[in-house]
């Protein structure tokens, strides 16, 4: 006969139940409070608080200056770009003032000597006006500058005259007037004093009128009158004017035939330069 043992029931107080249960409440809310401000201690460690605020106004900051320097770029970029075009229009210039400009100042140059020679001979004639010697034969009228009258008065001739009055419209820059000036004297004093100087600056009126080919035919005929004081001058000016045409062998060519022909002329230096930069 087998015999069965019984469990008895041990009774439990209702209020002891309670107690345990908070305890129990109790000991779980410790350990995770104590978790909690660990991990919240961690994360302060960690990440330091921010200041929103603070880095919007620096970030503000850096984007306005870097918009103000992207500005200042800007405008010194418009600078330099405006200081380049200045260079190249500087050394346009600079170019000319070699060349056109040169030429010009050559040109006034000339009517500045033609202006001097003038003053000398009527300087020369107002000497033999005022002597108290007696006065030699006058020349023939066409060769005479200057004469005398009887009232003591210093008459320039009619060559002179029309001459002087081509060169007033030339320094005015009206060539055609000056060119028509010139031309009517050298019809109506083909044997005159003036006659080798008028003939160079009806060459000089057709240079300046860009009319290359007249102007070379009218520097060459001054090569036909003896010892003139104009011929290195109208050699020089052919060169130049066959450079003009971009006839550069012909140029170079009458360049050297200046330099062998009137090795002491001013013009040597210059037609020497222009064989060199025509190589």
């Amino acid at each position: 006969m087998t015999m069965t043992k019984k469990h008895t029931a041990i009774p439990v107080c209702p209020k002891t139940m309670l107690l345990c249960a908070v305890a129990v409440l109790f000991l779980v809310s410790s350990c995770a409070a104590r978790t909690n401000k660990r991990g919240s201690a961690e994360s302060e460690a960690i990440l330091p608080q921010i200041d929103v605020i603070r880095v919007k106004e620096s970030a503000d900051e850096a984007l306005r200056v870097a918009n103000d320097l992207k500005r200042e770029n800007e405008a010194l970029n418009a600078k330099i770009t405006e200081f380049d075009n200045r260079v190249i229009l500087l050394s346009e210039e600079v170019s000319n003032v070699s060349t056109a400009k040169i030429e010009e100042l050559e040109t006034r140059l000339a009517l500045l000597t033609e202006a001097y020679k003038d003053m000398f001979v009527k300087l020369q004639a107002i000497e033999i006006a005022v002597r108290p010697v007696p006065k030699p034969a006058p020349p023939p009228p066409n060769r005479s500058t200057f004469t005398t009258t009887t009232d003591g008065f210093i008459v320039a001739s009619p060559e002179y005259e029309m001459f002087q009055t081509g060169l007033r419209l030339f320094n005015n820059r009206s060539y055609e007037k000056s060119l028509a000036m010139f031309t009517d004297c050298l019809g109506k004093f083909p044997d005159g004093e003036y006659r080798d100087r008028v003939q160079y600056w009806i060459g000089e009126c057709n240079y300046q009128l860009k009319r290359m080919e007249q102007a070379i035919e009218a520097y060459k005929k001054v090569f036909t009158y003896q010892n003139s004081s104009k011929a290195d001058a109208a050699q020089f000016q052919i060169a130049l004017a066959y450079q003009k045409m971009g006839q550069t062998e012909k140029a170079r060519a009458e360049f050297r035939r200046l330099v062998e022909r009137y090795p002491g002329s001013s013009y040597v230096e210059r037609a020497k330069k222009y064989i060199a930069e025509l190589k």
